[in-house]
């Protein structure tokens, strides 16, 4: 493509046949970019399974806390939160909990009236119950589930849809504007 730009911007460029074709694994549907996106993501993060908890850690270098971890993850994919927690909430829309996708982000309160203290990333929800991966001082990184933890599932939980269309869109380029044909 490179090649092909700095032929046509020089015009040396002589009339010829293109035979471009999308790679089989890349995304050709919306709905398809946002499932791809969001394994991705989870994928990307995973990476980091282990990683010892640093407060106020931001980077794989010095550590993550809960915060630095999301907004680390999501920049990698061009996706910018703020740095703190009670920001990143602020972000995005809500949605309620039995809603929560892979890679939305989980807020904890210690009760419905208190201030958020942690992040997290939703990892799946399904009939195994609600699974997050986060960076939690007892364990660094790790994924937990908000069903079966006595403490995590006692806490006040929120989430909210921080990733949107142009998102996905965007990573995986214009071919996922494809529509499927209406049915007949």
């Amino acid at each position: 493509l490179e090649v092909l730009t700095t032929c046509l911007a020089l015009g040396t460029c002589a009339p010829t046949t293109l035979n471009v074709s999308i790679p089989a694994d890349l995304p050709t549907t919306v709905a398809e970019a946002e499932k791809r996106f969001r394994k991705d993501v989870l994928d990307y993060a995973q990476l980091y399974m282990g990683l010892p908890y640093r407060y106020a850690g931001y980077s794989p270098v010095s550590g993550f806390d809960c915060s630095g971890f999301t907004s680390y993850v999501l920049a990698h994919f061009k996706v910018n939160v703020s740095r703190s927690s009670r920001d990143q909430e602020l972000e995005g829309e809500k949605v309620e909990l039995s809603a929560a996708q892979p890679g939305d982000l989980l807020f904890f309160r210690r009760s419905a009236s208190s201030r958020v203290f942690h992040v997290a990333m939703v990892y799946s929800n399904d009939e195994k119950g609600l699974r997050f991966i986060h960076s939690c001082c007892s364990k660094g990184v790790a994924i937990d589930n908000l069903n079966e933890s006595s403490y995590w599932g006692a806490k006040s939980v929120s989430a909210r849809r921080i990733v949107q269309k142009a998102d996905f869109v965007g990573l995986y380029g214009p071919q996922v504007m494809q529509v499927a044909p209406a049915p007949t």
